[in-house]
């Protein structure tokens, strides 16, 4: 790691020049890191990059970046440094999402909103659209078949959920594509009253749009109690708008999510990961 945190330093000078420092790299979840680029008053942020494509990412930040939306921004990207695959961005501002407590968070959930729809109504190209059977291919990890041969107690619920998932993906063939940032969550967010920063693009991609709708109101269902989560939900909902059809399927997407999450517990085994994967998969049998 420290070979490619120096050697991504000596690209910035290039790009930047200066008397650039890097600092410790800070490990994050699943083996990941970044590492803060230091000259003078001037601090940059590098994500190292494993398996995403660290040049689209990039490019496709470029894009974002030029585009002039009211409520949504994005790390203004300096870099790709191909060879240590490292992503250099500038630090981006504003109050964490999930620092921010459900008691005061309805202005911030109506911001939230408005940038997700913001997003959704650029005219980007993401790549070929993204189906139900994409997003399980390349977002659960391990794949849910693998999951269920794991787990022989929960095969059956696993089964049910995939096939209602591709009985919807056919009766949605049809639905214009938008730009989709596909890992829509509270910690990926930065709120600065104003403006709200989305981070961690290399998922990024074309689809209905009511899949980060889902995946965004998935995530505040499992971090927060039953009231919190509904209050949330109704405040971004202000924000982001969008017909009942839209609305319709945002919980065939929760339900996705759902089986991730409870796939991510299974591979990460981290602290409690029993109770919250049996919860996940009660939230599959009922929902």
């Amino acid at each position: 790691m420290s070979e490619r945190v120096e050697s991504a330093r000596r690209e910035l000078e290039r790009v930047r020049p200066g008397a650039w420092r890097a600092l410790a790299p800070v490990e994050t979840t699943e083996g990941r890191a970044v590492v803060e680029f230091v000259c003078g008053d001037t601090r940059l942020i590098g994500k190292l990059a494993g398996a995403a494509d660290g040049e689209r990412t990039f490019r496709r930040l470029e894009a974002l970046h030029g585009s002039t939306t009211p409520t949504l921004r994005v790390p203004r990207p300096i870099v790709w440094c191909a060879g240590p695959r490292v992503l250099v961005t500038e630090i981006a501002d504003g109050v964490r999402g999930a620092e921010l407590r459900p008691g005061s968070w309805d202005g911030a959930m109506s911001r939230f909103g408005r940038a997700l729809r913001e997003l959704h109504g650029l005219a980007l190209d993401f790549g070929p659209p993204k189906r139900l059977p994409d997003h399980v291919r390349e977002l659960i990890r391990p794949e849910p078949e693998s999951l269920a041969r794991a787990l022989p107690e929960h095969a059956g619920r696993i089964q049910v959920t995939l096939d209602a998932l591709a009985t919807m993906d056919e009766a949605w063939s049809t639905i214009a594509p938008a730009p989709l940032h596909r890992d829509f969550h509270l910690r990926q967010l930065l709120d600065d009253g104003t403006h709200v920063t989305v981070l961690d693009w290399d998922d990024a991609a074309s689809g209905d749009p009511a899949f980060d709708v889902g995946y965004f109101t998935a995530y505040l269902r499992t971090h927060h109690g039953d009231e919190a989560a509904a209050g949330g939900i109704a405040a971004f909902r202000a924000g982001y708008g969008g017909d009942a059809a839209l609305w319709a399927r945002v919980p065939v997407y929760e339900r996705f999510n759902f089986l991730r999450r409870a796939a991510r517990r299974w591979r990460l085994r981290d602290e409690g990961w029993e109770r919250e994967l049996a919860a996940m998969m009660q939230r599959l049998a009922t929902d």
